[in-house]
C-alpha cells in the first residue's frame, strides 16, 4: 500500500516546531512581488535548465534567471521570494503545468505559476531516508512528478498538488522527462573560443584564466537557438554561440555572500565582507542591469587587505575600512594603496571610516587617526591620532559627523569630539540617558544623535540637550547592534535579530527577519536609497521597498 504525506499549503510564511527553528513555507503573502529581492553570491553554479522563456541556473545564491529574448538577467530566486533557503541543487521547468521545482539544502520547492508563489516540503517531511538527496526530478505524461534520491528512492505525486508517495523504480519507461542525474548526457561540449584571458579546456572541462586557475564546467544546456548555456563552478555564468564558436561569461552576483559595507558611487554599489581567505574581494555593481567588477586582492599590487569593515566614498577616491589597515583606491588613476600602523594609524583594525573636508576620520580597534586628506598621495603624507590620552587603546567601533562634533561609539561610551575646539570627552548624558554603556553604532540626523548600546538603543537632540520622547528615547533589546541609519522618515538599525525600523509617522518600532524576506537575521549594514532600503547581510545583499502606500507594516 502507498503511504501518503499530504503537504499541507499554509497561507502564512512561516511556523516554529518543537526545537524553536523557524520554517518558512513559502511566500510571504504580506507583502507584493518584488518587494524583497536578495542578490548573493552565483558564482557557483550546480546545473543548468531551459524554460519557456529563461534560462534557470542552480546557485549557492537562489536561482538565477536569464531571459534569452531579451537577453538579460531577470531578478533571483532566493528567500527573499519564499524558498526555504538560496542553497540551490537543481531546478527543473514542468512545460506541462508551467510549476518550476528545486531541490535546496533543506527542502523541495514550487513555484506556482498563476500565483507566483513558492511552497516548501521540508526532507523531513517526505518519506526517504534522512540521508538521502533528490538528485533526479521527473515530470511523466500521466501528470505526474517523480523524485529520485541517490539511495534509490522513487517517489511520486500529482503534477498540481504536490501528496508525494513511495513508489516503485520505473527506469524503463521513456515519457518521463528528467533533471538532474536521470537527465540524458548532453551532446559533447564543442570547442569554443574565448577572450579577456580565459581559456576553455575540452579534455579537463576546465575554464581557466590567466593566473592559470581552473573553473570546472558543471552542467550545460544547448536551447533552439544554437546557444550553449554553460555553468562553472566559480566563474558562474556563460553562453556560447555554435554559429560563431565562441564563449563570453555572463557574470551577475556578488563575490562572497557576507555584506558588511556598502557605498554607492553614482550608479555603482560598492560592496565588502569579510572572509578571511585569500580569494577575498571587493565587489563593484551597478545593480540589477550592470556587470559587476570583482577586485581581488591577490591580484592588485598594493591592496593589502579585503576583509571589509567600512567603505567611505570622498569624490575620486574610495575609503575601505579593513581588519588590517586603510585601503585607498583612487578610481581615474585605476591605483590602490594600503596605510597601516607604520604610517602612523593608532591600529590597523578598523572599525569605520567617515570623511569631512579636511580629514578622513578613521575608527580603529585602538582609537582614532585622521588622515589629512591635503598630504594624500604626496611624500609628506600625514595621519595623526585624536585625543590620544583619552582614547589610547579604546576600541571605537562607529563614527559620525554632525556639523563641527565627531560622535564616537566607543567600548567605554559615547565620545564627542569638537574639531573647532580641537578637544573632546566621553559625554555625560543629559538626564534619562544611558549610563556609560558599551556603544556599538551612532548615526545622526539633523540635530539628532542615535546610539545603539548593549543596553538598546537611544536617540538623543543636542540642540534641546534633551533625548527623545518614548519610544524612540530607548528601545530595549538583547540584539547586537551593528550599523544605525538615522533618516528623515525612519531610523533604520542593523543586528544580529534582523532589522529594526523606527517609523517617525507611527511613532512605532518595527522588526523585519527571514519571515518578511531577509535571507538571515545577521544583518550588518545598511544603505538608505529613496523608497528602498538595502540590508547587507551574511547570506546577501537585499533590497527592500519599505515606503509604499499600500501595505502597513
Amino acid at each position: 500500500m502507498y503511504r501518503y504525506i499530504i503537504f499541507v499549503v499554509f497561507v502564512f510564511n512561516g511556523f516554529t516546531t518543537a526545537n524553536g527553528w523557524d520554517r518558512i513555507k513559502g511566500t510571504n503573502q504580506h507583502y507584493n512581488y518584488g518587494d524583497w529581492t536578495t542578490y548573493a553570491t552565483t558564482r557557483f553554479v550546480r546545473q543548468v535548465s531551459l524554460g519557456e522563456r529563461f534560462v534557470y541556473f542552480a546557485t549557492t545564491g537562489g536561482i538565477l534567471r536569464y531571459n534569452f529574448f531579451s537577453n538579460e538577467w531577470d531578478s533571483p530566486w532566493t528567500q527573499s521570494n519564499g524558498l526555504a533557503d538560496q542553497n540551490i541543487f537543481l531546478v527543473a521547468k514542468d512545460f506541462n503545468t508551467g510549476y518550476l521545482w528545486c531541490v535546496t539544502g533543506s527542502s523541495l520547492s514550487y513555484l506556482e505559476p498563476a500565483s507566483q508563489l513558492w511552497y516548501n516540503y521540508y526532507f523531513d517531511e517526505l518519506t526517504i531516508d534522512h540521508n538521502s538527496k533528490i538528485t533526479s526530478i521527473g515530470f511523466g505524461d500521466d501528470q505526474k512528478v517523480y523524485l529520485v534520491t541517490n539511495r534509490g528512492e522513487w517517489l511520486a505525486s500529482g503534477n498540481t498538488f504536490p501528496a508525494f508517495f513511495s513508489t516503485q523504480a520505473t527506469g524503463s519507461r521513456t515519457d518521463i522527462k528528467w533533471s538532474g542525474e536521470k537527465a540524458l548526457n548532453p551532446a559533447e561540449l564543442p570547442y569554443l573560443n574565448m577572450s579577456d584571458g580565459y581559456m576553455l579546456d575540452m579534455d579537463k572541462r576546465y575554464i581557466d584564466d590567466f593566473q592559470l586557475r581552473h573553473f570546472p564546467i558543471t552542467s550545460w544546456v544547448q536551447d533552439n537557438w544554437n546557444n550553449i548555456w554553460v555553468g562553472t563552478w566559480g566563474l558562474g555564468v556563460a553562453r556560447g554561440n555554435i554559429n560563431t564558436m565562441r564563449l563570453d561569461l555572463l557574470e551577475y552576483g556578488l563575490w562572497q555572500d557576507q555584506v558588511t559595507a556598502i557605498a554607492k558611487v553614482d550608479d555603482n554599489f560598492w560592496l565588502g565582507g569579510i572572509r578571511h581567505s585569500d580569494s577575498s574581494a571587493v565587489t563593484r555593481w551597478d545593480i540589477p542591469d550592470g556587470i559587476p567588477n570583482y577586485f581581488e586582492r591577490m591580484q592588485i599590487t598594493g591592496f593589502g587587505n579585503a576583509d571589509v569593515t567600512a567603505i567611505m566614498p570622498d569624490g575620486d577616491i574610495i575609503w575601505f575600512g579593513t581588519e588590517n589597515g586603510l585601503v585607498r583606491y583612487h578610481c581615474r588613476r585605476d591605483n590602490w594603496r594600503t596605510f597601516s600602523a607604520a604610517d602612523n594609524l593608532v591600529d590597523d583594525y578598523i572599525y569605520d571610516v567617515a570623511a569631512d573636508d579636511k580629514y578622513i576620520w578613521v575608527a580603529t580597534a585602538a582609537g582614532v587617526s585622521v588622515v589629512v586628506k591635503s598630504t594624500v598621495g604626496t611624500d609628506s603624507l600625514k595621519i595623526k591620532h585624536i585625543e590620544y590620552r583619552d582614547l589610547r587603546n579604546i576600541a571605537v567601533f562607529d563614527l559620525d559627523i554632525q556639523d563641527f562634533l565627531v560622535w564616537m561609539a566607543t567600548e567605554w561610551g559615547i565620545y564627542v569630539y569638537n574639531t573647532q575646539k580641537k578637544q573632546g570627552g566621553f559625554y555625560k548624558t543629559a538626564g534619562g540617558g544611558p549610563v556609560d554603556p558599551s556603544t556599538f553604532a551612532v548615526s545622526c540626523y539633523d540635530q539628532e544623535v542615535w546610539f545603539g548600546t548593549d543596553e538598546g538603543i537611544f536617540a538623543y537632540n543636542r540642540e534641546t540637550d534633551t533625548w527623545l520622547p518614548q519610544p524612540a528615547k530607548f528601545y530595549k533589546t538583547d540584539a547586537e547592534i551593528y550599523r544605525i541609519l538615522a533618516a528623515e522618515k525612519a531610523v533604520w538599525v542593523a543586528t544580529n535579530q534582523g532589522a529594526f525600523k523606527f517609523d517617525r509617522n507611527s511613532n512605532r518600532w518595527v522588526q523585519y527577519t527571514v519571515d518578511d524576506g531577509l535571507p538571515s537575521d545577521n544583518v550588518y549594514s545598511l544603505y538608505l536609497d529613496g523608497d528602498y532600503v538595502w540590508f547587507g547581510t551574511s547570506h546577501g545583499l537585499t533590497r527592500f521597498l519599505w515606503s509604499t502606500p499600500y501595505r502597513i507594516d
